[in-house]
């Protein structure tokens, strides 16, 4: 009789319940036994290996792998933990195996001249209108963000209400050499925590191994004399570096996982999947295609699977042999686990056309896992596209405070530029705000306490037949939860009347104070896999919907991450459209709560669930 013996853990590997089981496990009951026990993941072992079982942000089960050998279900566990449960609980437990700056490896921190001459090859290779001598690079655990300062012109807000910009490219550059770009207006700490978080994953050192480091270290500090270094004795030899068979069966481990996870993308019924992954340590492109008798159906490969294939990646280049620069893949599923045949591609051919990459990305990779001969092919490749002289590196900015607003005139001078602004409306009701609440007559509302804001501007014309049309413009702002200041409207007249300096202030101090706050908060939620609301706007995993015009009786729109196209701003609303097309449409007015936040939220997820920025 089979034997299964559970555990209920969580990311840190405590055990919150154990049983044997003489009955298969499946997603039913192992996810009750974790619910029961409090516990995101349950472990299984059994004859033939181990079954990792994850609960998402959500609160849905899935059987992450099985049959693989404990070092790879604890890859698989943490991988599934980075996508769905981090950043979030445990960012700041220290011994959660995510936290803190992942290794620098045998380079040691990047230099900040080599982060800049990364990002500089980077934008040369691709042509972006990008200003290059003006890159700046700011250090974070694990890496650089390098950035071209921009200066915001926010004298006008009604231009800034009618194209809410998303924002100027980020470079996040780790100190292995991997790049990413941030093309979202996110909060830089959500940026950097996200590519901070998934460094310590693919850049993690396993646990045994680092017992082996710190043994190493002892065993030196123990024999060191006074004089210097000694050498340690023949009889005794300090091993801080695991066998070859030991790193390759590391990497080697991570394949079945990988299998599993893209046979579940496969369509009902196939028989057979073919895979190829062409990487570098940055960019990478996968092709799968599952085959039902005659019929190919071709199926794209997430970005989170992606990350595991990363991590794999990464191990092998440890081996003796290096990272490869293709992973081929063939399945059969009539066959189950036995029908699998993996291949590594290490160049000595080159790669085919489709397969390959731009030249800029094999210079990184060649920074990141130096090799002691590069194919022929590659050096042409790598020669056909050299790079012009990389800029002269600015100095970082200084670390500063967070920003304030900027100080507007009011009818009173203030003696310090970040003085509350006490300000009458036209109904005599005192309007007090400051970096930290806002008041409204008997009402209080602090910035930390701010759910939602809104802020909106409407026009009105009114012709007359013997006298000049005359010009109302309402500027609305909102804040909530709080009743006097659900809906505040500023209203002035005239063609080119300015705003109201009462608005602007509230709107500057809730763009600068509340939104970042916000953003993350939204963005971290539905990463896990909630759905949430802003304005009428539901967004999710799978993307966004809302009801026709707002009725909640008429028929629902709905648009997937895969076909959002880019984010639109005009009169008075965010417009979204399937790629394509411009009949369906979701249309989403600023006077909305939070929908203010739609323009910078909603690409930064569709980069997260697809791997690519709105196109």
């Amino acid at each position: 009789m089979a034997r299964y013996d559970v555990m209920a853990l969580d990311a840190t590997g405590v055990v919150h319940g154990h049983r044997t089981d003489t009955v298969q496990p499946d997603v039913a009951r192992m996810g009750a036994f974790g619910d029961e026990h409090g516990a995101p993941y349950v472990e299984v072992a059994h004859e033939d290996g181990q079954m990792v079982f994850g609960r998402d942000g959500g609160g849905r089960w899935h059987l992450l792998c099985d049959e693989v050998d404990r070092r790879a279900a604890e890859e698989v566990l943490l991988w599934f933990e980075l996508l769905h449960h981090y950043p979030g609980p445990g960012r700041d437990d220290p011994d959660h195996p995510l936290a803190g700056e992942p290794p620098a490896g045998s380079r040691g921190e990047l230099e900040r001249t080599e982060a800049l001459r990364l990002v500089a090859e980077r934008i040369a290779a691709t042509g972006a209108d990008y200003p290059v001598d003006a890159l700046v690079a700011e250090r974070f655990p694990g890496g650089w963000s390098v950035y071209a300062p921009v200066e915001v012109d926010d004298s006008d807000p009604t231009a800034f209400l009618e194209s809410l910009p998303v924002g100027r490219s980020v470079f996040l550059v780790g100190d292995l050499g991997r790049i990413r770009e941030a093309t979202t207006s996110l909060p830089p700490n959500v940026l950097r925590e996200r590519f901070r978080a998934e460094e310590a994953f693919i850049r993690r050192v396993p646990e045994e191994e680092s017992l082996r480091d710190e043994e190493a270290e002892l065993w030196a500090a123990a024999t060191e004399p006074p004089g210097g270094p000694a050498s340690p004795p023949a009889s005794y030899t300090v091993v801080n570096r695991p066998a070859e068979t030991t790193l390759i069966k590391r990497a080697a481990g991570l394949l079945d996982p990988i299998v599993q996870q893209l046979a579940q993308l496969g369509p009902k019924g196939w028989e057979s999947l073919t895979a190829v992954f062409s990487c570098t340590v940055g960019a990478e492109v996968a092709r799968l295609s599952f085959r039902r008798g005659n019929r190919e159906t071709v199926v794209r490969v997430p970005e989170k699977l992606a990350i595991l294939v990363r991590r794999q990646r990464h191990l092998a280049a440890r081996t003796a042999d290096g990272p490869w620069y293709r992973l081929l893949v063939e399945a059969d599923a009539g066959l189950g686990f036995g029908g699998v045949m993996v291949d590594y591609d290490y160049g000595d051919e080159p790669l085919p056309a489709e397969h390959l990459l731009p030249a800029v990305h094999y210079r990184e990779d060649l920074f990141a896992y130096p090799r002691p001969t590069v194919p022929d092919w590659l050096t042409r490749h790598l020669a056909a596209d050299r790079p012009g002289p990389a800029p002269k590196p600015r100095p970082a900015p200084k670390p500063a405070a967070a920003p304030e607003p900027a100080p507007k005139p009011t009818p009173q001078a203030q003696p310090q530029p970040q003085a509350p602004r006490v300000v009458l409306d036209s109904r005599r009701h005192r309007l007090y705000a400051d970096t930290s609440r806002i008041t409204y007559g008997q009402e209080t509302l602090a910035l930390d306490d701010v759910e939602w804001v809104c802020y909106s501007v409407s026009r009105t014309v009114t012709h007359r037949f013997l006298w000049p049309s005359s010009h109302e413009t309402t500027y609305a702002f909102g804040a909530g939860p709080s009743r006097k200041l659900n809906h505040l409207p500023f209203t002035v007249f005239g063609r080119n009347a300015q705003p109201p300096q009462e608005w602007t202030a509230l709107v500057d101090l809730v763009r600068q104070h509340v939104e970042p706050r916000l953003l993350e908060r939204y963005f971290e939620r539905v990463a896990a896999g909630e759905a949430v609301l802003l304005g009428a706007l539901r967004v999710d995993r799978d993307g966004v919907g809302a009801h026709v015009q707002g009725d909640r009786r008429g028929p629902r729109r709905e648009i997937a991450w895969e076909e959002l196209a880019p984010v639109r701003v005009e009169n008075g609303a965010v417009w979204l459209y399937r790629t394509g097309e411009r009949a369906e449409t979701i249309q989403v007015p600023l006077g909305q709560a939070n929908a203010v936040l739609l323009p910078a939220l909603l690409p930064a997820l569709a980069r997260l669930f697809t791997g690519r920025p709105l196109a």
